[in-house]
């Protein structure tokens, strides 16, 4: 992996966000005339809600991780231990 980590988990939000837009698009041109939705729907439909949840769980991963360009600090009251 080249790429620090907040900066891939920035990249994979972005696009997952992207993903989202076009998905939600997806759904709104399929059309609501039919009252069962199409297999394709359906699956736009799962992917979208899938992808509402991982977005959340990778911004809260990248207040986590710690970011490469700043200096890693440790706490010198701490014990190893």
């Amino acid at each position: 992996m080249t790429s620090a980590p907040r900066v891939l988990l920035d990249t994979s939000i972005a696009n997952l966000r992207t993903l989202a837009a076009f998905f939600a698009d997806e759904l709104g041109s399929c059309g609501r005339a039919s009252a069962v939705p199409s297999p394709e729907a359906r699956a736009c439909h799962e992917a979208l809600l899938t992808i509402s949840v991982l977005i959340p769980k990778l911004q809260a991963a990248r207040y986590v991780v710690p970011d490469a360009a700043l200096p890693a600090t440790r706490c010198t009251s701490c014990e190893d231990g």
